[in-house]
């Protein structure tokens, strides 16, 4: 919390340094009249600046609303004076601030749904109980959950929750993905490997079986569902003729590498891929979008020597 209040009031000083502004009516009777009102006129951002100000996303705000910015300024400047009135700037301050890392989750966790927010009644509660150091409304397997605890435990909801909201955006993609390799596991000469992935054998090599930490030569072309080339070892820069690419067994995508350890040199398989054993959740570049099964032609040319 200190460094919270710490920043709070950091970012606080360099708002009144760089957004300050005059009264509405000057009253210039004295020397240090004359000064207050310099000052103010010193330190003053133009129009301009101060609505680009506003409409910072992490300010919250937009062009419309300089008068709010402006009572909100005098304001803050009288709170100095005023125990009670500076505290509550300072809650102000950090929730503001807060308000800003709840949109930033809330855009992980809910994925596209817009109507969906994180619950700022229930974030002011669970803040209040653990800064009291009172009993948590919170239960995980029976046991109430403490701050540490919650600490421990929130990156891993936010990821499960945001894994949720983002299986359920790629709910056609993944029933497509599913369809695909459930089909093709009923196609005639098509074998399982360990952890899903399917092959079915073009042509049958002789040579010895990799395994993991191997350097053999491949010659492969990696397809979506759709037909589309994503990736072929003609395209690629360390291609040899029909020699292919090196390659060290055990540093591809799972079902990549486990076809690797299974196929004997010279032989050319047909993969077909499940997206847990592809990219997954996250997908690759532009091309490979989340959940997305994969078809590989892959050709073992040689084993390491």
């Amino acid at each position: 919390m200190n460094k919270m209040v710490i920043a709070a009031a950091v970012a606080a000083t360099a708002l009144f340094s760089a957004c300050e502004g005059s009264s509405p009516k000057a009253s210039l009777k004295t020397e240090g009249d004359t000064l207050s009102y310099e000052l103010g006129m010193a330190q003053a951002p133009s129009d301009s600046e101060l609505k680009q100000y506003l409409s910072d996303p992490r300010v919250g705000s937009d062009t419309t609303c300089v008068d709010e910015f402006m009572k909100g300024l005098r304001d803050g400047l009288a709170a100095a004076k005023d125990k009670k009135q500076a505290a509550y700037v300072a809650g102000l301050q950090i929730g503001t601030q807060m308000n800003a890392s709840l949109e930033s989750i809330e855009s992980m966790v809910y994925a596209d749904d817009s109507t969906a927010h994180l619950s700022r009644k229930n974030f002011v509660a669970g803040f209040k109980d653990a800064m009291e150091g009172k009993k948590t409304a919170l239960k995980v397997d029976g046991k109430l959950m403490d701050k540490r605890a919650a600490i421990e435990d929130v990156n891993a909801r936010i990821q499960t929750m945001a894994a949720a909201a983002l299986r359920k955006g790629y709910a056609a993609e993944i029933q497509a993905a599913d369809a695909f390799i459930a089909k093709k596991a009923k196609e005639a000469g098509v074998k399982k490997l360990k952890g899903g992935t399917l092959y079915k054998v073009i042509t049958e090599g002789d040579g010895a079986v990799a395994k993991d930490g191997d350097r053999i030569n491949i010659i492969y072309e990696g397809k979506l569902v759709n037909g589309k080339v994503f990736d072929s070892t003609k395209d690629h820069p360390n291609s040899v003729n029909d020699k292919g690419v090196p390659m060290i067994v055990g540093q591809q995508i799972p079902g990549f590498a486990e076809a690797l350890r299974n196929m004997p040199a010279g032989s050319t398989w047909e993969l077909y891929i499940p997206y847990d054993q592809a990219y997954g959740e996250s997908g690759a570049g532009q091309d490979i979008e989340p959940f997305s099964a994969l078809i590989f032609t892959v050709t073992i040319v040689k084993t390491a020597e």
